[in-house]
């Protein structure tokens, strides 16, 4: 969608500045307009097709989006009642303005793990904007105890 914002935009711009050159070249014979006219228009596009370039890459590569930090995601995540650790956490962009996360988060043995996913997923929407999740609730086991016999 950005993309073909861009190209209508660009292509406007690059008319109207194709038009006012034509008009001081035909009114003052300046012909140099053209060139300078053709320079202001690779001026106006050539930024936004680097940011539009970067952001296609970031999409391709899921990469972590630049203004989501997952360093606080996982603080988050791993602060929430009944959780224990988050481990193999990924953010990336889905696309433009849609991004999707997922993660691993180890419970208590005792917890409701749908409760605990309802939660995050909350957590993730109001906090974050992430609503494309997916989480692999894991059990830590309960610790085993050890039962001694009496020596005879």
């Amino acid at each position: 969608m950005r993309s073909a914002y861009l190209e209508v935009l660009g292509d406007a711009v690059s008319s109207a500045a194709v038009i006012v050159a034509g008009a001081v070249i035909l009114l003052t014979g300046w012909s140099i307009a053209d060139p300078i006219a053709s320079a202001a228009i690779a001026l106006f596009i050539l930024p936004r097709t680097w940011s539009l370039l970067r952001q296609a890459v970031n999409v391709l590569l899921e990469a972590a989006p630049a203004h989501i930090d997952v360093a606080q995601i996982e603080a988050v995540l791993a602060g929430a009642a009944g959780v224990r650790r988050v481990h193999d956490l990924h953010v990336w962009t889905l696309t433009s303005g849609r991004e999707a996360m997922s993660a691993h988060v180890v419970v208590s043995p005792d917890a409701a793990p749908d409760r605990i996913l309802d939660a995050l997923h909350i957590i993730l929407h109001t906090r974050f904007g992430i609503d494309h999740t997916t989480i692999q609730v894991e059990t830590e086991p309960a610790p085993l105890i050890q039962i001694t016999s009496p020596r005879a």
